[in-house]
């Protein structure tokens, strides 16, 4: 059934960057407005010049962090995210630097750290469409670690139609995984009847199901 490094989807990839794209082009005005508000409200001059220096700070550790991204320069990678966890770790940038860093750990096999990571951003209180984001990495994550179980429960406790596909795909690895061709058939096939897939996700679902007639 392939290796154990994860698939990504373009499309979960492409749902991410928007994401990150809003942010950064929206979170900075957003914390000038919350630090606004709070200074008109109370007169905290002192919590305003502090706040805006805090976010000025971690905008820039992020920025480093994206162009150490882009290099696939994990060494700095880790630093950076580090830094942000570390020292503004109830910002936004805290969240997407866990997620590199869960990248990186499943890249490079770690799954027991990638799964710390992941499963502390979902604490987090995350828009609906990135939290089944990260469910599905952490699912995966999972799979990838042989720890079926917990896969299998965290997939049941998952409603979206958004990501149905995705979801039934997953179920279709945990069963092939567990020896159980039909219902991983069945599940491969659900996959590939949802009309929200792309080209690409199909030619990997097919490959999936011809992977079964070999076992």
């Amino acid at each position: 059934m392939g290796d154990n490094k994860l698939d990504v989807y373009k499309t979960e990839e492409e749902q991410v960057e928007a994401i990150k794209k809003w942010w950064s082009e929206n979170g900075k005005s957003i914390i000038a407005g919350i630090i606004i508000g709070i200074a008109a409200i109370f007169g905290w001059r002192g919590y305003e010049n502090h706040a805006a220096m805090q976010a000025k700070s971690a905008s820039t550790l992020y920025e480093q962090l994206l162009v150490a991204s882009r290099k696939n320069d994990a060494e700095n990678m880790r630093k950076f995210a580090n830094s942000i966890i570390n020292d503004y770790e109830s910002s936004t940038y805290a969240v997407f630097s866990k997620l590199m860093l869960a990248k990186i750990e499943s890249e490079q096999s770690n799954f027991e750290n990638a799964e710390a990571y992941l499963s502390s951003i979902l604490d987090n209180n995350l828009r609906d469409e990135f939290k089944h984001i990260v469910r599905l990495r952490l699912v995966r994550v999972l799979i990838a670690n042989n720890k079926l179980e917990s896969a299998e429960k965290l997939l049941e406790k998952i409603d979206s139609n958004q990501f149905i596909s995705h979801y039934e795909e997953l179920r279709g690895d945990i069963f092939a995984k567990q020896g159980k061709i039909k219902k991983a058939e069945q599940a491969y096939h659900s996959a590939l009847n949802e009309q929200i897939n792309t080209e690409e996700a199909k030619l990997i679902l097919q490959m999936k199901l011809d992977d079964l007639e070999k076992i």
